[in-house]
C-alpha cells in the first residue's frame, strides 16, 4: 500500500517516540495527528537521520530492516512525497511553500484548504499541481467554462500534466450556456500535438455539475482538486481569489 503523506524528520520522532515518552512528545502528538494520514511514507535515508536527532535506538532497529534494501531507500522527502496519494509533507516549519504544510495547518481528514488572494502568486500552488500530476495515468477535467477561457485554461497542458502515457477526460459544456463548448477545443488532433501519448474522450463523471474539478487517477491513489472561480483564475492576468479544496476520494 502507498504512503498517503510525508513526515519531516522531527514529526516522524515525534509519532514513533510518542509510546516511550508521552509527557515529552504528547503536546505535539496530539496535534499532529489531527492531520496525519495513515500510512505515512518513510525511508532508510530518513530513519538514519531522525536516529542521530533523537529517534529511539530500539524504533530505529524496528524500521530499519523493512527499509534498508527498498529501492527508495536515499530519496530526499520531495521524492518520497511523490510517490504518496496526498503528495505532502508535513512539518513544524512555518511559512513553507507546498509540498510542506505545517502540521497546524488547516488541513484535515484528507482534505486541504488552499486559499488564494486576487494578488496571490499562483507559482506555488502551480508546482503542486504538478507534484499531484507527476504520475497520473488519467485525468478527468470538469469545468464548463474551460474552452470559453482557452487562451488560459490550455496552460493545463501545457505546463501541468506529465509528459507520459495519460488519458485525459473532460466533461462536456452543458447544453443550457451559450458558450464554446470543451468538445470543439479539447480534440484528440490538439491533444496529440501537445504530446502525442495522449488520449482525450468525454467523461461521464460530473455531469450537469456547476463545479470545477480536476479528478487525478495515479498508481498512489486517486485526488480530486476543487477549483471555485474556474481554472483560468489560475493563469489569468487578473484573477479573482481563489479557494481550492484538494481530496483524497481513493476507495479501497
Amino acid at each position: 500500500m502507498s504512503g498517503k503523506m510525508v513526515l519531516s524528520d522531527e514529526l516522524l520522532v515525534v509519532y514513533e517516540n510518542i509510546k516511550l515518552d508521552y509527557r515529552k512528545y504528547n503536546k505535539k502528538y496530539k496535534k499532529l495527528m489531527r492531520k496525519l494520514v495513515l500510512p505515512y511514507e518513510t525511508n532508510k535515508a530518513q530513519i538514519v537521520r531522525a536516529k542521530e536527532i533523537g529517534l529511539d535506538e530500539a524504533v530505529y532497529y524496528r524500521l530499519l530492516p523493512s527499509l534498508a534494501n527498498n529501492s527508495n531507500r536515499n530519496d530526499s522527502l520531495e521524492m518520497l512525497a511523490e510517490t504518496t496519494s496526498l503528495k505532502l509533507i508535513l512539518t513544524e516549519d512555518e511559512n513553507v511553500e507546498l509540498p510542506y504544510i505545517n502540521y497546524k495547518s488547516n488541513f484535515a481528514n484528507k482534505e486541504l484548504s488552499i486559499y488564494l488572494k486576487s494578488d496571490d502568486s499562483r507559482g506555488p500552488f502551480v508546482r503542486y499541481l504538478q507534484f499531484l500530476c507527476a504520475n497520473a495515468r488519467k485525468i478527468t477535467i470538469c469545468d464548463n467554462y474551460f474552452a470559453y477561457n482557452w487562451d488560459n485554461t490550455r496552460s493545463l497542458f501545457n505546463s501541468i500534466l506529465p509528459r507520459n502515457r495519460l488519458s485525459i477526460e473532460y466533461v462536456e459544456t452543458h447544453s443550457e450556456l451559450t458558450v464554446i463548448r470543451n468538445s470543439e477545443l479539447m480534440t484528440q488532433e490538439y491533444i496529440s500535438t501537445v504530446f502525442n501519448q495522449w488520449t482525450v474522450t468525454k467523461s461521464n463523471l460530473y455531469t450537469n455539475s456547476h463545479d470545477r474539478y480536476l479528478r487525478i487517477e495515479s498508481p498512489e491513489g486517486t485526488i480530486e482538486v476543487m477549483i471555485s472561480s474556474g481554472f483560468d483564475h489560475i493563469w489569468k492576468n487578473n484573477p479573482k481569489e481563489i479557494t481550492c479544496v484538494i481530496r483524497d476520494i481513493t476507495t479501497n
